[in-house]
């Protein structure tokens, strides 16, 4: 009777154990979560209004606007470079454009690309 009542302590022990460590390991990841999500992005981009843009790149965001609903304008005078946020409007796709002070599209590792 004695190893009976052991045994069931015993694995009423390891089962409360087991419960906490998941616990612990689910909070972990919320905790993750919750830092990378706070994180802000450090790469020089201010939000900017439609209007404080140069014509030229106002421009631009107008011809991508005719396909994509515009999530968000950032701007990094340091380099000005216009960031454009957009969401395509026939399949949801997210995409970002770059666009130089002259309203050229540009990559942000490699030269500007032009319209031939």
């Amino acid at each position: 009777m004695k190893k009976v009542i052991l045994s069931v302590v015993l694995i009423i022990g390891i089962g409360v154990a087991a419960n906490a460590h998941i616990q612990n390991r689910n909070q972990i990841q919320q905790d993750q979560k919750t830092v990378s999500a706070q994180q802000p992005q450090n790469d020089g981009f201010k939000e900017v209004k439609f209007e404080e843009l140069n014509e030229k790149v106002q421009a631009a965001v107008r011809i991508v606007a005719e396909s994509y609903e515009i999530n968000s304008l950032q701007y990094n005078a340091e380099k000005q470079i216009t960031k454009v946020e957009a969401t395509k409007k026939d399949d949801q796709s997210k995409k970002t454009f770059y666009f130089d002070a002259e309203g050229n599209e540009i990559t942000m590792d490699a030269d500007p690309i032009h319209p031939e």
